[in-house]
């Protein structure tokens, strides 16, 4: 609000100065909670991680429970074709996507000898723990066979 001639020389005369008011938020108050101001400091970068993060959750909980959802077809369709791969792998049976996975399984030695820092753990890295790692990995191997022997369904 502008003030005229004669409120500024009576403001003078009061010796009211120029000045400025806000309010400043210190605390929320939302369903019965109260929260500091600072939740109301979200950037961008916040908001879209979190969406993400429950994208990724309702991805994973329609996996699990076998619903299809769109969230979740990039891993259908990688899962598929896992399995595609698996079923033509043995076979004459070839097309331009599963090529580079039969190149890789008649010769996994070259893709290793071309990435050499990824065989490194696999060679045993040099550390000599690498024995001890292939017990490892042969024991889980028993486990699972012995796992899998077991006849029965929880659910029958």
């Amino acid at each position: 609000e502008k003030v005229s001639a004669s409120g500024a020389v009576l403001l003078g005369k009061l010796g009211v100065r120029p000045f400025e008011y806000k309010m400043e938020v210190q605390q929320v108050f939302q369903d019965a909670c109260v929260f500091s101001a600072a939740v109301l400091d979200i950037s961008d970068d916040v908001l879209i991680g979190k969406f993400l993060a429950g994208v990724a959750n309702m991805a994973a909980f329609s996996r699990e429970v076998g619903i299809p959802t769109e969230a979740g077809l990039p891993h259908m369709f990688g899962n598929a074709f896992r399995n595609v791969a698996a079923l033509v792998a043995d076979i004459d049976f070839t097309f331009k996507e599963v090529e580079e996975v039969k190149k890789f399984l008649a010769d996994p030695d070259a893709y290793a000898a071309a990435n050499p820092v990824a065989a490194a753990p696999a060679a045993g890295g040099g550390g000599g723990g690498g024995g001890a790692a292939a017990k490892v990995e042969k024991k889980a191997v028993v486990e699972e066979e012995e796992e899998a022997d077991v006849e029965f369904d929880l659910f029958d």
